[in-house]
């Protein structure tokens, strides 16, 4: 059987773990044959390039060779868009990493020209396969949780030092990232959010922005409250910043609560809805009876091979993709409404409205006095996975 052919655009940190994961005999399915990059490092690291895989200074120039049947999109996220329109036009198909861009406007037309290519777009949203959320998901869908009624997540184990944000120029600011802990690191924490919970309403938002580093510009503290049409509440709490950090998510549902940290789940099950409680009990001070049940969950995935092997599958026709462009878009607008938000200090309502989003967003590159120390690096990623 032939194998797919896999260009890699961006030899940065997520370019290269890709890179590794592809040619350590993980896949018998997919070779990579290609890599481009245009920052000049790639020089620096032939020794880590397999010698039958080809250099590229440009992308354009990798495409224009239709050497390859599928693209992996690593650069900075305001290219995402633009490179992956251009690799559907060229009959690629697209292994996006997060986020699917920086506004939700070109992210539409990127998943439009996904449609009209009839290629398979995929997201890189390794969190999906962890087994904790995939039984979290299978509990809240069957019923066994009842209604979920409100939701507080606190992801503040993110830390970043200002040796991350300076082993990029564009890492950190408003023109080269176009945003910071949200669509960097919690936007796998959003993607989980909407997966498990769907889409709210409003939003309203509290961010700071460079609060606990010097090298950046962009938001690294967000606490967000998030309102759904039945009457749902949610809080997330979100920074860069903080040490020892804090993973915990905590879901009241009407049988109960659970509690989501260390990858396990802590099922506090009443016995009985507690609503009916609520309003049917004669005492004042009285709450239903709960007990604890430990959630067994099923080991620890490879999250990055995985999401790759997936990619191979959906487009060796073998497997349905897990993670699709539209799922990239949502993650994504929940990002931007809580930016605005703190932006114009105001309640937003989702879907947010992209053009007033980009012009904001303009506002801030156009007004930046940030001055960036840089010494370029290329980190392993396996130090961010917690």
């Amino acid at each position: 059987m032939k194998k797919i052919r896999i260009g890699i655009a961006g030899a940065g940190n997520a370019g290269m773990m890709h890179l590794k994961s592809l040619t350590g005999g993980n896949f018998s399915e997919a070779e990579v044959v290609a890599i481009c990059d245009k920052t000049g490092r790639l020089e620096a690291l032939k020794s880590e390039i397999p010698s039958d895989v080809k250099v590229y200074a440009e992308y354009s120039a990798m495409l224009a060779d239709k050497a390859c049947d599928a693209v992996i999109i690593t650069t900075p996220h305001f290219f995402h868009p633009e490179m992956a329109i251009a690799a559907f036009k060229a009959g690629c198909h697209v292994f996006c990493e997060k986020p699917a861009g920086v506004f939700t406007e070109n992210v539409k037309e990127m998943n439009r020209a996904a449609v009209e290519s009839g290629k398979i777009f995929s997201m890189h949203f390794n969190r999906r396969l962890e087994p904790v959320f995939i039984k979290l998901k299978e509990m809240i869908a069957s019923g066994e949780t009842g209604a979920v009624k409100r939701i507080s997540w606190t992801t503040t184990d993110w830390f970043r030092t200002d040796a991350y944000f300076a082993s990029g120029t564009w890492r950190g600011t408003w023109k080269g990232e176009g945003g910071g802990l949200l669509l960097n690191q919690c936007i796998h924490n959003l993607d989980i959010w909407q997966n498990l919970f769907g889409m709210p309403d409003k939003v309203r938002s509290s961010c700071s922005f460079g609060k606990f580093h010097d090298n950046m510009e962009v938001e690294d503290e967000v606490t967000a409250i998030f309102n759904y049409k039945n009457g749902t509440s949610g809080v997330f709490i979100a920074s860069t910043g903080e040490s020892p950090g804090t993973n915990r998510l905590e879901i009241f549902c009407d049988n109960g609560k659970l509690i989501v940290e260390n990858r396990q789940i802590k099922f506090y099950k009443t016995e009985g809805p507690v609503d009916d409680f609520c309003r049917k009990t004669k005492t004042g001070f009285g709450e239903p009876k709960s007990n604890l049940i430990e959630i067994e969950i099923d080991g620890k995935a490879d999250l990055s091979k995985g999401m790759l092997k997936n990619f191979v599958e959906a487009v060796s026709g073998k497997a349905p993709l897990l993670v699709d462009g539209k799922e990239g878009l949502k993650s994504l607008e929940l990002a931007n409404a809580i930016i605005l938000s703190s932006w114009l200090d105001k309640t937003v309502s989702i879907p947010v409205d992209d053009k007033l989003y980009r012009k904001e967003l303009q506002k801030r590159i156009s007004s930046s006095t940030l001055k960036k120390n840089v010494e370029h690096q290329v980190f392993d990623l396996k130090d961010s996975f917690k």
